[in-house]
């Protein structure tokens, strides 16, 4: 879906504000930003950096909300992103054609923004297996065919978006942690990113169960530290996700136009950031 397509779905569903967050490009915003503008809709500039942990050893996802899209070191980290997806989609392809795979290379000649994990299951002549089915059975991190992309770490990613002028926070952590058999480890990883500076966790996850939801807003409490949600809407095709504007709460009380007015404050510096408000507020990421 593109980024005007989504605005006026989001106009549609009666959304106040949007926030896109896509893999590790900023490219979209600026169309994003002016079909929001048309239709009465808030714009928050985001991105979703991947990025790595070396303990345990995983992929970690870490939001950046409000930051200048124009900044230097930030646009360098979404090049060198790019170069990443590139070499990482000419290992894969040469891998799912060594097992006699055909692959329609004119998908990723002509794939918007980054390549991506699913522009390459597009690309993949597979009959009737969905994208969904053949992302777990060849690209996911439990396949035995597992390709490994090059990441920055993710303390990287959370020094550019503060320099950038915005907010870091990493997402669906317990998500994360469960895909690579770590949710042991929590405490571990949730400590290290706080010390790191993260800003907040998202909290309220696409299905997240009562039980997650509460975990890491328990967490964000103990620590003063922002909560955001999102669906992690994908469009409409796509299976295990939920509709855009939708996630669980479970009766959690948060103030939305809250959150988004400490989005709108810009960074002056890379320390830890504080605000004596209450940070207990949920924003609309997609």
């Amino acid at each position: 879906m593109q980024p005007g397509e989504l605005v006026g779905y989001a106009s549609e569903l009666g959304l106040k504000a949007l926030s896109i967050t896509d893999h590790d490009t900023v490219e979209g915003l600026d169309i994003a930003e002016k079909e929001c503008e048309g239709r009465g809709i808030e714009f928050i500039p985001g991105i979703e950096f991947t990025t790595k942990l070396d303990i345990p050893q995983m992929e970690l996802h870490i939001l950046g909300y409000g930051f200048d899209r124009e900044d230097t070191e930030l646009l360098k980290k979404t090049d060198e992103a790019r170069n990443n997806a590139f070499k990482y989609a000419r290992k894969v392809c040469s891998m799912l054609e060594s097992y006699d795979w055909t692959i329609d290379y004119s998908v990723l000649e002509n794939a918007s923004g980054i390549l991506t994990k699913h522009d390459i299951c597009t690309s993949v002549l597979k009959g009737d297996i969905t994208n969904y089915d053949f992302h777990n059975e060849w690209l996911g991190e439990n396949s035995r065919f597992y390709v490994e992309i090059e990441k920055f770490k993710a303390e990287e990613a959370i020094r550019t978006i503060h320099e950038a002028g915005g907010k870091a926070i990493c997402a669906h952590l317990l998500r994360s942690l469960d895909m690579f058999g770590s949710t042991q480890m929590l405490s571990t990883v949730a400590g290290s990113l706080i010390h790191g500076g993260i800003d907040g966790f998202e909290v309220f996850y696409g299905n997240s169960t009562k039980k997650q939801i509460e975990t890491m807003y328990n967490i964000c409490r103990k620590h003063d530290l922002l909560m955001t949600g999102g669906s992690d809407f994908h469009g409409h095709a796509r299976k295990g996700r939920c509709s855009l504007g939708g996630y669980n709460t479970y009766g959690i009380n948060y103030n939305q136009q809250r959150l988004i007015d400490m989005l709108r404050i810009k960074r002056t510096g890379i320390g830890s950031f504080t605000e004596s408000a209450n940070k207990e507020r949920v924003l609309q990421k997609v």
